[in-house]
């Protein structure tokens, strides 16, 4: 018993000893060192067109060119569903400009975005600021328009279970899974108004449409032994961002506003992106209503976007037929031996094909003759 006494003694002030004020201090720091480890950064808030967005900024500097700055202003861009109400739950963002003044922002210094805060300049000319004022050339109009929650769902289910042994041995297994998914649907409609005017840009407009999940999983197993059973429960739920799909659609939307207002083909700056037709059909009417001095001399002008040094003189002589020859058979050898390039249709690849940094390496000519792939194919023949 004296034994017994002395050893709870000496474990009671071994216990005490580690007790300590430094103890406690150090058990503080490590904690700390470990929370600060794992605790997760900042990141950069960009959609999956915020890339795109970039590369679009650095296209204007090559179709562009030599151009004046365009100049956007928006209006207040806000919810047209009014489920961003707070009786409604506030499900999304009621104001989303600001949204929109990064997206433009963010193309880069060709399209220059004009902030507008009269009541902020009235106050710093009030305390006697002098400052210049910029007009925009366009202004952005638009709304969330579109919030259709369930747009469709679906669920599906497995369960088994195995019994086996008798009496005391008796043994139960069983295990269900089940998967739920809820997509919603959310859409953005953007126009284009000429500052001057105060007249929507015809056809030069933005309606984007991107569907939301909501998506649950439960998974549950159990098992018995002669009437005595446990289990566990796993639940997961995933709710994909609203205020993040709304981004995605925003930096969407203008890309291909700004796109269309240009008349540059801004589908190349999107992963598998399609012609825009709006683009196209504006770019073929503008083309076909040249005189064939101005084709001559924007073939020129996009010969040199290619890296061509050719002089711009408005004339299809020697040097610029040598440059489209090179051009057309080592980028485009499908157009075939003779190409018309004061046609639309022989002008079309030129113009929409300029190289990019981001583009592919391009075809060469021994692999686009399928007849004979170790032959080059034979140099294009510029027709007039």
């Amino acid at each position: 018993m004296r034994r017994g006494a002395l050893a709870l003694a000496a474990t009671a002030a071994l216990l005490a000893g580690c007790a300590t004020t430094e103890n406690a201090l150090n058990d503080a720091d490590k904690l700390l060192a470990e929370r600060e480890a794992a605790k997760q950064l900042p990141t950069a808030n960009l959609s999956s067109y915020a890339v795109s967005l970039g590369r679009f900024g650095h296209m204007l500097d090559i179709y562009k060119d030599g151009d004046p700055v365009v100049y956007m202003q928006t209006r207040n861009i806000l919810d047209a569903t009014n489920l961003s109400n707070p009786l409604v739950g506030s499900e999304i963002p009621g104001d989303i400009t600001e949204m929109v003044r990064t997206a433009v922002n963010r193309i880069g210094a060709r399209i220059v975005y004009v902030p507008y805060h009269p009541d902020y300049l009235i106050s710093q000319a009030q305390l006697g600021a002098k400052f210049g004022v910029t007009m925009p050339d366009f202004l952005i109009t638009g709304a969330l328009t579109e919030f259709d929650r369930a747009l469709s769902g679906a669920g599906r289910s497995n369960s088994a279970s195995v019994d086996f042994g008798k009496g005391k041995g008796e043994t139960n297994i069983g295990a269900d899974l089940k998967r739920t998914a809820i997509l919603s649907a959310l859409a953005l409609d953007l126009n284009l108004v000429s500052f001057s005017t105060q007249q929507m840009v015809p056809r030069i407009q933005a309606s984007n449409v991107i569907k939301v999940l909501n998506f649950s999983s439960e998974d549950n197993a159990s098992l018995g032994f002669y009437g005595d059973s446990f289990g566990f429960k796993l639940e997961g739920k995933y709710l994909q961002g609203r205020h993040s799909a709304i981004r995605t659609l925003v930096d969407l939307s203008v890309l291909e506003l700004m796109g269309k207002a240009t008349n540059t083909p801004y589908w190349r700056c999107i992963p598998n992106g399609v012609p825009d037709p709006v683009v196209v059909e504006n770019m073929q009417r503008s083309f076909e209503g040249l005189t064939p001095q101005l084709k001559v001399g924007l073939i020129q002008v996009m010969l040199r976007k290619y890296g061509e040094n050719v002089t711009v003189n408005q004339q299809l002589d020697e040097p610029t037929k040598e440059a489209l020859r090179r051009v057309y058979s080592t980028r485009y050898p499908q157009m075939g031996d003779t190409v018309d390039v004061l046609s639309w249709k022989g002008f079309e690849p030129l113009f929409f094909g300029v190289p990019m940094p981001w583009d592919p390496p391009p075809q060469t000519a021994g692999t686009a003759a399928p007849a004979a792939p170790g032959t080059p194919a034979a140099p294009a023949k510029v027709g007039t």
